[in-house]
């Protein structure tokens, strides 16, 4: 009996070992599903790190941080975060959730198994921060000529934000125009022309092809140059600044994590006045309304007037003195003189002071007179008559000038012929001529007469 009660029990722990046995034979370690992976979110996002674990029975998983730091145990959160926030979508997934990510949550995150020995997946969380334009840059501000002026954009970001400088003139303000701060490589020193401004980037120096821009220094850090165009730097030296470099500075920084940023700085640039005539004589009328202008350039604007024979011009009923703004820092001065006189003709001049200078131009108003029209005179030429007398001893023809004045006078008498009568005419005639003598001979002058008449048009006429 007792040996058969021993049998029985022998068996039954024979039975449990084999079962135990049986059981740890078909049991499976746990294992990660997921292979290992590099996370990267932007600040202010929902970062998702992923832990799959296959088999995993009875074990508990574990989240730490990089200070090991015990993060959640099981599906219990442990930190004091309610950021942290474990995720399980599927029943093998042990996924943590980090909500509005902040820069300093970046670093190496570890899932664990408690095994023996520990499994562990590591984790590690790239943050990427958008570029930041700081407070302490520089904010709009004033300078004179020759100054040398430093523009600062303090910037942030990761990976770490690349600055460009643009320019828009105070004349274009209104536009939306602007010019980016162009270099390209391959001058060293220092020079400066008209047409070009040099720029130093980190003690190099490039020539920028952008007219009256002075020279100007960029630091900071090396420039990242695209396609040999653009200049970048935190800081923006402008030496020895003039009136041709103010305008509307802007720096945009970027790092490819959208938005990109940017900070408007006005520069204002003081200098005294330049005055420019449109004429510098002027004719007019008698009685005609004038008008003269000028273009005063400066800033500030202080004193601005018209004089007439060094005498101060102020509105009147003989003179109206308009201002008009143009563009930038140049107003007109027009002076009207709404019916101009004799008196009113002299030197105009043209004057602009601030307290940085003074500027002044003068012109001439002088009366016009019109152009006089030569009209051309108009000549009446003589045509020569020719007559022919008689001589009576040879009564050959002999040709002279015929002339009115001298044609001998026929005194006629009731029968036509008067002997007796004195003749007080030209000498050589006879007084005894008788009528039809002298008819005879007028006929034959007028007809030689005809004659040369007709050959004198025809002459004309060729």
């Amino acid at each position: 009996m007792e040996f058969s009660i021993i049998l029985r029990l022998t068996a039954l722990n024979a039975l449990c070992f084999l079962g135990i046995l049986s059981k740890d034979i078909m049991a499976l370690e746990p294992s990660f599903d997921v292979p290992i992976v590099n996370i990267t979110v932007v600040a202010g996002k929902t970062a998702v790190l992923p832990c799959s674990i296959d088999s995993l029975g009875d074990f508990k998983v574990v989240w730490t941080d990089q200070f090991s730091t015990l993060l959640t145990l099981g599906e219990k959160r442990i930190i004091d975060d309610e950021r942290m926030v474990l995720d399980r979508p599927h029943t093998k997934d042990w996924n943590l959730l980090l909500h509005d990510v902040k820069y300093d949550d970046r670093g190496r995150y570890t899932c664990q198994i408690n095994t023996m020995p520990i499994k562990t997946k590591t984790i590690e969380l790239i943050v990427l921060v958008p570029p930041t334009i700081l407070d302490s840059s520089s904010n709009d501000l004033t300078a004179k000529e020759g100054d040398t002026v430093t523009l600062t954009c303090n910037v942030s970001g990761v990976p770490k934000p690349t600055v460009q400088w643009f320019r828009k003139p105070h004349a274009d303000s209104r536009d939306q125009h602007k010019e980016r701060v162009k270099t390209s490589e391959g001058h060293y020193g220092n020079r400066l022309s008209d047409d070009h401004c040099l720029y130093t980037v980190s003690h190099r120096v490039y020539d920028v092809e952008l007219t009256s821009v002075p020279i100007a220094t960029v630091i900071g850090h090396d420039p990242v140059v695209n396609n040999g165009v653009g200049i970048n730097g935190e800081t923006l030296i402008i030496h020895n600044i003039t009136r041709y470099c103010d305008g509307i500075y802007e720096c945009v920084a970027f790092n490819d994590v959208p938005p990109a940023v940017n900070r408007v700085i006005s520069v204002m640039v003081e200098f005294p006045p330049e005055v420019w005539l449109v004429n510098q004589k002027l004719g007019q009328y008698v009685g005609k309304e004038t008008i003269l202008e000028c273009k005063v350039t400066a800033f500030p604007q202080a004193v601005s007037i018209w004089k007439f024979q060094n005498q101060d011009l102020f509105n009147s009923f003989k003179h109206r003195i308009d201002v008009y703004q143009d563009r930038g820092h140049m107003l007109t001065l027009s002076l009207r003189l709404p019916n101009v006189t004799r008196e009113d003709f002299g030197q105009y001049s043209c004057y602009a002071s601030n307290s940085f200078g003074m500027d002044e131009e003068t012109m001439i108003l002088y009366e016009y007179f019109p152009p006089t029209t030569l009209t051309p005179a108009v000549t009446a030429t003589a045509i020569p008559r020719h007559t022919t007398t008689i001589n009576k001893r040879n009564r050959l023809f002999k040709s002279t000038i015929y002339n009115e004045n001298e044609l001998i006078p026929y005194n006629r008498t009731l029968n036509g012929h008067n002997p007796g009568a004195p003749y007080s005419g030209r000498q050589g005639y006879n007084t005894g001529q008788t009528n039809s003598h002298h008819v005879g001979l007028l006929i034959f002058s007028s007809i030689l007469s005809s004659i040369y008449l007709f050959d004198t048009s025809c002459f004309m006429m060729l």
